[in-house]
C-alpha cells in the first residue's frame, strides 16, 4: 500500500510517499481501506517539530494522521460492532498515532462511528478533530445557549467554521472575525456580527461578550479579554501559545480554559447525527492526492484555508 512516511522534522519536503506493506490486525482491531483523510494543523505542527514529533519518529513505519473515513477491509474475531463492507469514520488512536496518512490503517472499535448515508467519504473525514474540538469547546466549556454572547475567531477555518455552525444550533448569538473576502461565507454558515480582523480591532467593537472562542492564540488571549463581561469565559485552542490564559483569565475576573478534545465515540455518533440532519455542512476548500501530499501540507500552511483540506485516495 501507499504511506506517506515521515522522514525527520522539517519542512513538507520530510514528507515520502512509499509502498509498504498493509497493517495486520489483532482480535481487537479492525482494518480499514481509506478513503479520504483530513489535513489537521496539529500534523503540520508534529512535522515542524513538538511533544509528538519524536515519538513518532521512533514508530516504524512514522506515519502521520488521525482523521479518516474509509471502508471496512477486516475485522479482529472480539469485534462485533462493525462488519467488512460498513462505511466508517473517526478520529484514530488520538491521542496516539492513528497513522491514517495510507491507503489502509488499523483502528479500535471505539474509534469509529458509521457514515450517514448522504454523506461523503470526504465530508466525514472533515468533520472529525475539527469538529469535535468546536463541538465539545462550546457545548462544555462555553455552554452556549439561546442567552449567550459568542465571539469567535478565524471563523472561517478548520474549527471555526465548525464551531460558528455549533454556536447557531445552540441557539447563541454569534460575532466572528475573519478576512473581508470571507464576510459571505461566514455570515452564511450563521454568524450574526461579522468583524474585518484586518480592518477592525475587534477589542474596540465587541463588549460583554459570555464566550470567546480564540482559534489563534498570542496577543488575541489579551485582547479578547477586553471584549468579555465579569465571569465571562475564554476558551484557548492553540496550545503552543495559550499556557497563560488561565492566569490572565482570573487576573481579568474570568474563566480561561486550555482547551483539549476528548475522543469519545458518544460525541462521533452525535456529530454524524448533525451531519445526517444537515445541521452542520463542512466545508472542503481542496482536495489533493495522496501523491501530493507536501502540496497539501503547503496549502494549510499558508494560513489561509476556508473550512478543510482532504486527501481523497483512489
Amino acid at each position: 500500500m501507499k504511506a506517506v512516511i515521515l522522514k525527520d522534522i522539517g519542512g513538507a519536503e520530510q514528507l515520502s510517499v512509499e509502498n509498504i506493506s498493509i497493517p495486520q490486525i489483532n482480535e481487537d482491531e479492525i482494518l480499514v481501506k481509506t478513503k479520504a483523510v483530513s489535513i489537521n494543523p496539529i500534523e503540520i505542527k508534529t512535522r515542524n517539530g513538538n511533544r509528538f514529533s519524536k515519538l513518532l519518529l521512533q514508530e516504524k513505519p512514522s506515519i502521520l494522521g488521525w482523521d479518516a473515513s474509509g471502508i471496512i477491509e477486516k475485522t479482529g474475531k472480539n469485534i462485533i460492532d462493525f462488519k467488512t463492507g460498513d462505511r466508517v469514520f473517526g478520529i484514530i488512536g488520538f491521542p496516539k498515532f492513528g497513522k491514517t496518512y495510507a491507503e489502509y490503517f488499523v483502528a479500535k472499535k471505539d474509534d469509529l462511528v458509521l457514515v450517514p448515508d448522504n454523506i461523503s467519504d470526504e465530508e466525514a473525514a472533515a468533520s472529525t478533530i475539527a469538529a469535535i474540538t468546536a463541538y465539545q469547546a462550546l457545548r462544555d466549556f462555553g455552554k452556549l445557549n439561546p442567552a449567550t454572547k459568542v465571539l469567535i475567531h478565524a471563523a472561517s477555518g478548520g474549527v471555526g467554521h465548525f464551531g460558528v455552525q455549533f454556536a447557531k444550533y445552540f441557539g447563541a448569538e454569534i460575532w466572528a472575525t475573519a478576512s473581508e473576502g470571507k464576510r459571505d461565507f461566514v455570515q452564511k454558515l450563521g454568524a450574526d456580527h461579522f468583524i474585518d480582523y484586518k480592518t477592525q480591532n475587534f477589542e474596540e467593537i465587541v463588549k460583554n461578550m459570555d464566550v470567546v472562542f480564540d482559534l489563534i492564540g498570542g496577543d488575541y488571549i489579551d485582547k479578547s479579554l477586553d471584549t468579555l463581561k465579569k465571569g465571562g469565559v475564554l476558551i484557548s485552542i492553540p496550545t503552543a501559545t495559550n499556557a497563560e490564559v488561565e492566569e490572565k483569565a482570573e487576573k481579568a475576573g474570568c474563566i480561561g480554559v486550555r482547551f483539549s478534545l476528548k475522543n469519545t465515540q458518544e460525541d462521533m455518533k452525535a456529530i454524524a447525527d448533525l451531519l445526517e440532519k444537515k445541521e452542520i455542512i463542512p466545508h472542503i476548500s481542496k482536495t489533493f492526492s495522496i501523491d501530493e501530499i507536501q502540496k497539501a501540507h503547503q496549502e494549510l500552511e499558508k494560513g489561509h484555508t476556508k473550512g478543510k483540506i482532504i486527501i481523497k485516495m483512489n
